[in-house]
């Protein structure tokens, strides 16, 4: 009966703006509240940030992975990415393939030498991701440098 009614226009210009208010002001209300809702997992996390500067060369385009626990973050020069990650023992490494060996599919023939990590909870780290060279030149594997001392992560900070 209420179908035919809409069919017959008789609800159509006030139910139609009433209904269109409803879901506009409950998408509303729903899109605010998850920011809220979807940060409490991170309050107790630690936070790795990785900045791998940009340089010159093949190097700059060559992609990196950090690796730590089950992460596999890909980064080229210029790039930056933060992880989260639970109070604990970790081992961080970051790999890549040869750059001057376009048929290189070993995403694991360069690497870094392995950093142990020891995180506490709302810790902060960032770490800078360099090419390891030798007299100025690359050699196959990178290096983790921290950026700084750890330090906490404040309440009001949860974003990088």
């Amino acid at each position: 009966m209420i179908a035919a009614r809409f069919r017959a226009g008789l609800f159509s210009g006030v139910s139609m703006f009433a209904m269109k208010n409803l879901l506009l002001y409950s998408a509303l209300l729903w899109s605010c509240s998850l920011p809220m809702t979807s940060q409490t997992w991170r309050l107790d996390r630690a936070r790795l940030c990785f900045d791998r500067p940009e340089d010159t060369g093949a190097i700059n385009v060559l992609y990196s992975w950090v690796r730590i626990e089950e992460y596999r973050v890909p980064l080229s020069g210029g790039q930056a990415a933060c992880i989260y990650l639970r109070p604990a023992s970790y081992e961080l490494v970051v790999t890549s393939t040869v750059p001057y060996e376009p048929g290189s599919r070993n995403d694991e023939a360069c690497k870094s030498k392995p950093l142990k990590l020891e995180l506490a909870p709302n810790e902060n780290r960032t770490f800078t991701i360099w090419p390891a060279t030798k007299k100025g030149s690359y050699t196959c594997g990178w290096r983790i440098v921290p950026a700084s001392a750890p330090n906490a992560i404040s309440k009001g900070n949860l974003h990088p």
